[in-house]
């Protein structure tokens, strides 16, 4: 009897063990979301001079000063080493709009600017060489919409602002196939990201025109946007689309991994000096007519500002896939100020497996010493 109710105990302890393990190894059920777990972790500074800056699927970032491209040594190295100069690049002292590395990794996208003599020219260069074609197209910002087509949001402050789509295949670089999709923007350019479903969200930079004004959001269905790429009308923004929320200067704009949205820039006070994240829960409501969002609500739109000492910042903003963070920037500063969930809790892959192999070998000890017990009982 006594063996019995031993190996019950056993049993007992192997399945509270087992259970402990499952506990362990499965994902924080009550573990919160990105949205309200983002904290300040520190800054780093790009190399001086740099201005737009992107980040390599492996999460290093890749900066530009003038025609120089900076890459980042490893991951969170905050270090950078310069990779190499811009074949036939004209860039101002001013510095390029931005720079977008392709999705496959193979081409970077640079807006100059607007250059010193040769107008606006989009440039799409080869990652390694850094040689490539000069494409005259107006520009602000740009977002890769795959390896070929580049999505383009460009100013005309007395008329609006649009979303073109570049090819970047395209065999005449003075004349490109560069379609409008979004039309009618009443401002200037703002920000423009992809969600996970395509759905294209475009931003009112600085309202003139308007209706809309500084910092709206707007949705355009992927059914939309690329009826238009395939010779439709150009949507409309002002009168199509979905309004998500209206906040600061929706530019730029950048999705983290949950679906929240990043948005920059600024406008009169108090629409400044911040950057807002907003829910991504309350985005999905939005696309599901179900009302733009509250931009007043903490619980909805998160703000963040690195330097409170000073009420007149001008923030953009970056996310870091890879690495799990995003970045705050001040206007033509070099530090970057660094957000990361830190909550963040180790996977599975990462500390649930070392867990079970030390339970495994507790239970292997757990046997031999039952086993040497029961001998010396039956002696």
């Amino acid at each position: 009897m006594s063996h019995i109710m031993g190996g019950f105990r056993y049993f007992q302890l192997l399945g509270s063990l087992i259970v402990g393990v499952a506990f362990v190894a499965a994902p924080n059920a009550a573990r919160a979301d990105a949205f309200e777990a983002y904290q300040i972790t520190g800054s780093f500074t790009v190399p001086s001079g740099s201005g737009p800056y992107d980040v390599l699927a492996d999460g290093r970032l890749i900066a530009l000063d003038g025609d120089t491209v900076y890459l980042e040594t490893a991951l969170r190295s905050r270090t950078f080493a310069v990779h190499g100069t811009l074949a036939g690049a004209d860039i101002p002292s001013f510095g390029a709009a931005f720079i977008r590395v392709s999705p496959d990794g193979t081409k970077i996208a640079v807006g100059n600017n607007g250059g010193n003599t040769s107008g606006f020219q989009v440039g799409v260069v080869d990652f390694n060489t850094l040689n490539g074609v000069w494409f005259d197209a107006n520009h602000f910002v740009a977002e890769w919409i795959d390896n070929t087509n580049l999505a383009i949001a460009a100013s005309d402050f007395f008329n609006g602002s649009s979303v073109t789509v570049l090819d970047t295949t395209s065999a005449d670089a003075a004349n490109p196939t560069n379609t409008t999709i979004v039309a009618n923007v009443g401002g200037a350019s703002g920000g423009i990201a992809f969600d996970s479903a395509g759905n294209l969200f475009v931003g009112n930079g600085f309202s003139s025109i308007g209706p809309s004004g500084t910092g709206t959001i707007k949705a355009f269905t992927q059914a939309a946007w690329m009826a238009a790429l395939s010779g439709g009308s150009a949507v409309d923004f002002e009168n199509e689309g979905t309004l998500i929320v209206q906040v600061l200067g929706a530019s730029p704009l950048r999705f983290d991994v949950e679906g929240n949205l990043l948005a920059g820039g600024g406008g009169a006070a108090p629409e400044n000096d911040a950057v807002a994240l907003v829910r991504a829960s309350a985005i999905a409501d939005a696309l599901s007519a179900m009302g733009a969002i509250d931009e007043t609500d903490p619980t909805l739109v998160r703000r963040f500002d690195p330097i409170p000492s000073n009420d007149f910042n001008f923030y953009s903003v970056g996310y870091n896939a890879a690495g799990g963070e995003f970045y705050v920037r001040d206007y033509a500063s070099t530090q970057l100020h660094v957000y990361r969930d830190v909550t963040g809790i180790p996977t599975v892959s990462q500390w649930g497996l070392m867990s079970m192999s030390l339970l495994l070998m507790t239970l292997g000890t757990l046997v031999a010493r039952r086993r040497i017990v029961s001998i010396v009982a039956v002696r």
